[in-house]
């Protein structure tokens, strides 16, 4: 049992620590039968930290994942367990690489590859964080909602107001109930609402959990939509990838979650993003293209 003493626990943070515990049944065989995330399918976030988190299982030395590169084949079950299995593809002298297979009734819904390198020295140069204002100086997203509340149907209101696990900043507010037509452009100040216990590993396992949370927005302000518009036929993530830069991270703070789209077209839209310590440094950086389809008007 992969749990590193971490208990069933309630609330809206410790569900997502507790999804990082799953059960090992065979040498490269894992499962997760506990509450699964999502409203009508599983969210991807949850079987990506998850797939992280079983391929780390079975690397033994001081290797570190720096690449994940993750496809959604068909939506997850919620109601039902997951099984991981792992297949140590190469275990090399700087680099050991990992696939994954997400399986549900038998069918394979996600895999990742995922590759892990041993510390090296290098040149280094980073890109400046977005020029933003700062954490402090912004109000969380449930006091945006709550000043809008009235946007928001009174069914909904008690899920779009509970707390996350997760608190939220917005730089670039805008209303999932009444969205408006904005540059590709969302940053987003993050900090977890509880402490993350044990080492890197998992702290970039929250990370990825987090990182398929709105990460294709930006395809849909140029047009005026969200995923609450009605001529919003289906939005669905395709894949997911995911690099880390700073190996021994603690996510204590606040970080920011800078994304954009260049592209959307073919019924497809492309969302990119950086996370950034609040001092500037790169943590990981992020790409995922989504499927959109539009009611004929």
């Amino acid at each position: 049992m992969i749990n590193h003493g971490m208990n069933n626990m309630q609330n809206s943070f410790e569900s997502v620590l507790s999804r990082l515990s799953l059960e090992q049944i065979d040498t490269y065989l894992y499962r997760w039968q506990g509450n699964n995330a999502g409203i009508v399918r599983i969210y991807g976030g949850q079987v990506i930290a998850q797939a992280y988190i079983a391929a780390c299982a079975t690397v033994e030395d001081d290797s570190a994942p720096h690449s994940l590169h993750a496809y959604f084949i068909r939506p997850g079950v919620l109601k039902q367990p997951v099984l991981y299995s792992v297949d140590p593809i190469r275990n090399g002298k700087s680099f050991h690489t990992r696939t994954v297979k997400a399986i549900q009734n038998n069918e394979v819904i996600f895999t990742m590859t995922i590759s892990f390198q041993k510390a090296e020295e290098g040149i280094t140069h980073t890109v400046a964080m977005p020029d933003v204002p700062q954490p402090e100086d912004l109000k969380t997203e449930q006091e945006l909602r709550k000043s809008n509340i009235d946007n928001i149907p009174k069914e909904l209101q008690e899920i779009f107001l509970k707390e996350r696990e997760y608190s939220i900043k917005w730089v670039e507010w805008n209303d999932v109930f009444d969205p408006k037509k904005m540059p590709p452009i969302r940053n987003i100040w993050l900090k977890p609402n509880g402490k993350i216990p044990g080492d890197s590993i998992f702290h970039h396992a929250f990370l990825s959990y987090v990182s398929d949370s709105g990460l294709l927005v930006p395809c849909m302000y140029p047009h005026g939509l969200s995923f609450m518009s009605p001529n919003l036929k289906m939005i669905a993530s395709l894949d997911h990838a995911m690099w880390f830069q700073k190996r021994d991270f603690k996510w204590d703070d606040w970080i920011l979650y800078s994304t954009d789209s260049p592209h959307t077209g073919g019924s497809r839209g492309l969302g990119r993003g950086t996370f950034f310590t609040r001092d500037g440094e790169i943590i990981a950086s992020t790409i995922q293209e989504g499927l959109f389809r539009v009611k004929d008007s």
